[in-house]
């Protein structure tokens, strides 16, 4: 970060580039592949939206870690630490937490980047992270090999260099260390094809280009008198105004059903796999956006896990880090402070796999009841902190005095019991109080 006071505000009078120009350039099959109009074709829509407000969502916390008086290590909550209120209610005025961050967490899915300006109060804290839009800001290395980024800051004329710690950057994937990749670029052909088929079906049913059906008729017709035909039948029966009409034939007329083709079956096929495409771009599970052709009920619950474990978890390390090392001071940072977005609620699995879990960390003395009421977001009661331990496991060499083996004679049992009474009495007494 900066200093409080320091002025670093440069003025490159070289302008390399207009940074709308990537919005001009299409795919060479003649349809426009952007961010705007990849977000017309609903799986990429769906495949941000998902990722984006699931991040967004999740509790986002200012943390001290501190050393416990055995040695090992605790980590509380610091929602007085002034990046607090900026990360967690508003980062910049008029935006709450969860619109900033999936803004910007939609900017690096569709472009490959997000920025924002760091804002520094005169106490050299932060103070407010206003979003810049990708196409008004282009990095690049100085003679120094130091990151700096060129700014349009109203998208065109005189630009501005800013230094890379007053630049607050989430990006995708770089190859160079520099530039990243935008998945919408990178993969334009696919995007272009499901814009392309979107395009055509709209163009197929708008023109009509196969009829659902045909009128048959005995004998052959004038070219006028087909025409009458035609124009009675459909203001008889087209449009949802007539949809459920009876239809009475006469003369040897008959109508005739026209299926769907083999084409067409192909085309939906095609479609269904242009789906499980933009999928894989995003790391998505496919039924996560309705294709649900490889889920089922006996599975969905841990694909959906694998979708934090295999897409979210690399998202929020991500942002985690440059959160970090870009919003926190390196006296904060020794000291042990971080920022972390918390992950629990969507690592809980089913209730019997959670209950599993706790009953083993219970009787290892990895956790207390307290602790386990916590995970579960429940008030601690008193008591809770006692930690317990299964005495009925013994090395093998001890099996010759069984009689001394603490849970043989009920022991175990006694203090689990003895633990459920008190948390029992707790609760009574409370219910009590609160008559």
């Amino acid at each position: 970060m900066i200093e409080p006071g320091e002025v670093r505000e440069l003025v490159d009078p070289k302008h390399p580039r207009d940074p709308m120009l990537a919005q001009m350039f299409g795919d060479p099959d003649g349809v426009a592949v952007n961010a705007q109009s990849a977000m017309r074709v609903t799986a990429v829509y769906a495949c941000v939206a998902l990722i984006s407000e699931t991040i967004a969502a999740l509790p986002l916390h200012v943390y001290k870690k501190s050393v416990t008086a055995t040695g090992g290590t605790s980590q509380s909550k610091m929602v007085d630490h002034p990046l607090y209120g900026v990360l967690h209610d508003m980062p910049v005025a008029g935006m709450t937490s969860f619109e900033w961050r999936e803004m910007q967490i939609s900017h690096t899915a569709l472009r490959g980047d997000s920025y924002a300006r760091i804002v520094l109060g005169r106490d050299g804290r932060v103070r407010e992270l206003p979003p810049i839009l990708p196409d008004h800001i282009e990095p690049f290395r100085n003679r120094n090999g130091r990151l700096q980024y060129r700014w349009w800051e109203d998208g065109a004329g005189p630009v501005r260099v800013l230094f890379d710690d007053e630049v607050l950057r989430i990006p995708h994937k770089m190859l160079d260390g520099v530039r990243s990749l935008s998945p919408i670029a990178t993969h334009r052909q696919t995007i272009g094809n499901a814009l392309s088929a979107n395009r055509f079906l709209r163009s197929f049913y708008q023109n009509s280009a196969q009829p659902k059906g045909a009128l048959m008729v005995p004998e052959a017709l004038s070219p006028d008198a087909v025409a009458a035909l035609r124009d009675s039948w459909n203001k008889r029966h087209k449009g949802p105004e007539n949809a459920g009409k009876i239809a009475v034939f006469d003369g040897g007329m008959t109508w005739e059903q026209i299926g769907m083709t083999m084409d067409d079956a192909q085309y939906l096929e095609l479609q269904k796999f242009s789906v499980g495409d933009i999928a894989r771009i995003f790391l998505v599970p496919p039924h996560k956006v309705g294709e649900m052709g490889a889920a089922t009920f006996s599975n969905i619950e841990h694909q959906a896990i694998e979708f934090v474990v295999d897409t979210i978890l690399r998202w929020v390390r991500r942002i985690e880090m440059r959160f970090n090392s870009y919003l926190l001071s390196a006296a904060d940072r020794a000291s042990g402070v971080s920022v972390g977005l918390d992950m629990k609620g969507l690592l809980r699995g089913d209730a019997s796999a959670r209950s599993a879990f706790y009953r083993a960390m219970f009787y290892i003395g990895a956790m207390n009841p307290n602790e386990i009421r916590q995970a579960e977001d429940m008030n601690p009661y008193d008591g809770g902190n006692d930690f317990f331990v299964q005495g009925a496991t013994v090395p093998i060499d001890s099996l010759g005095g069984l009689e001394n083996v603490p849970g043989i004679d009920g022991t175990v049992q006694e203090m689990i019991d003895q633990a459920v009474q008190k948390a029992l009495e707790t609760e009574q007494r409370r219910a009590q109080q609160h008559a």
